[in-house]
């Protein structure tokens, strides 16, 4: 029994000799099947053919950029020879990240582009910029508040902040149909392109959340350029220094925040606001224990995570005042005092807190430094004594207290004249109110 299933399954499974050399009639293919083959063939060539050149829709990531690029700039301005190299790190990244839109920088008109030795560093610098970065040059008179200022010099550097109102000059790139001005003490984390591409507006700007509420930050400005509105905000700082009081704004006017000023004054309720998230990070948020500000809203909605915070910023504005700016070294007392601690509890941390913040802001000074050197072959400018840096603070502080005093006395002292100014008002329309009263009597007795 198993012998014949065993042999059945072998001649089921054997294969019928064929003869290589000799073609076998049941093999040889009909001229008909031959004709369909061909024809079969041709058809699935003309069906690739028609729908190779046949027009259709494209995919998301196959929709052309019809933007012209070239109605678009980015402006940065130079003072000296530290913000002229902030300005290139600028623009390098600005390179790196693959930005569109074109590159203005404003500089000083004392300066050219002659390299008269190894030590001409501006003139090598500006060199960089329009051959490397491709960066459009435009000379200009610096601005101040008290009118123009002269370039410093890397050993000499413009310590003023008085010539910040140089950026307002971005409204003069009238080529331009927007121009977006970032401050150069920054570290530009991921492209702005879209900013371009936002509805029409004279001004758009970021809340300063570090600030009152409703104050906008003047370190990133999308500009629509216009000669008279220049001529408009240079007018008002005429007015400004030729008053004595700060009557023309709600805050004080200060060298320190006067381009900031000037523009909350005339744009304060009217610009276009940009989220500070994630428009505008401050380094200073790393140093905080509460976070509402930055987030806005209270931590029971949204925690407070660093490394999140660090994805979705487009940028970081250096600001950790009074330590100095990450192009000069850190007293190394101040590094102690001023950097985020790793006591306190926060919501998510380890036990005995969370030092990620401490090594954010730590990477984000070294990394400046190191781009520096790479980008500009500058080394950082050496420390001040961080004892002297307290005490001019402290009697900057002072001062500005004793400012803020004077002010409000006078506040008062104008308060004080309104109210009397209104008793003689109504004491005098009381007496006027008398004097009718008794010549309509001596007129019904008449």
């Amino acid at each position: 029994m198993s012998t014949g299933i065993h042999a059945r399954f072998k001649q089921s499974n054997s294969l019928p000799f064929v003869d290589s050399d000799r073609k076998h009639p049941s093999l040889a293919p009909s001229p008909l099947k031959r004709s369909r083959s061909i024809a079969l063939l041709a058809l699935a060539i003309f069906t690739l053919i028609y729908y190779a050149s046949r027009p259709h829709a494209p995919s998301i990531n196959e929709v052309p950029d019809v933007t012209d690029w070239s109605k678009f700039a980015y402006s940065q301005y130079a003072t000296d020879s530290a913000t002229l190299c902030n300005a290139i790190m600028v623009f390098e990244a600005l390179d790196r990240l693959g930005s569109k839109a074109d590159r203005v920088l404003l500089y000083p008109q004392q300066w050219d582009l002659t390299v008269e030795g190894p030590k001409d560093r501006d003139s090598q610098l500006l060199n960089l910029a329009k051959e490397t970065y491709k960066v459009n040059l435009h000379p200009v008179q610096l601005l101040a508040v008290a009118g123009s200022a002269e370039p410093g010099t890397f050993d000499h550097p413009n310590e003023t902040f008085d010539t910040s109102i140089t950026k307002l000059l971005a409204f003069n790139l009238t080529s331009y149909s927007r121009v977006l001005h970032l401050d150069n003490d920054i570290t530009l984390l991921q492209p702005l392109d879209e900013l371009f591409l936002l509805p029409p507006t004279p001004i758009a700007m970021p809340r300063a959340y570090w600030l009152p509420q409703g104050i906008l930050t003047s370190l990133l400005l999308l500009v629509t350029p216009s000669t008279s509105e220049l001529s408009h905000l240079l007018s008002t700082l005429v007015d400004w220094r030729s008053s004595e009081t700060s009557a023309l704004t709600t805050r004080t006017p200060s060298s320190q925040t006067i381009d900031m000023d000037l523009l909350n004054y005339r744009f304060g309720s009217s610009a276009l606001i940009l989220p500070h998230r994630p428009y505008a990070l401050l380094t200073g948020e790393f140093r905080k224990q509460k976070h509402t500000d930055y987030l806005g809203a209270p931590e029971e909605i949204e925690s407070w995570d660093p490394e999140r915070v660090m994805r979705e910023a487009k940028l970081v504005h250096f600001s950790d005042w009074p330590l100095p700016k990450p192009w000069i070294m850190w007293p190394w007392e101040a590094v102690s005092e001023m950097q985020p601690d790793c006591v306190g509890t926060r919501r998510g941390s380890i036990a005995g807190g969370s030092c990620r913040e401490r090594e954010i802001w730590k990477e984000l000074y070294e990394g400046f430094r190191e781009r520096r050197k790479d980008i500009c072959k500058l080394l950082s400018v050496p420390a001040p004594e961080w004892r002297l840096l307290k005490k001019g603070i402290e009697r900057a502080e002072e001062k500005a207290e004793a400012k803020k005093d004077k002010e409000n006395e006078k506040e008062a002292e104008d308060g004080e004249k309104s109210v009397a100014g209104k008793k003689d008002n109504d004491k005098k329309s009381s007496d006027g109110d008398s004097n009718d009263r008794e010549q309509n009597e001596k007129a019904d007795e008449g």
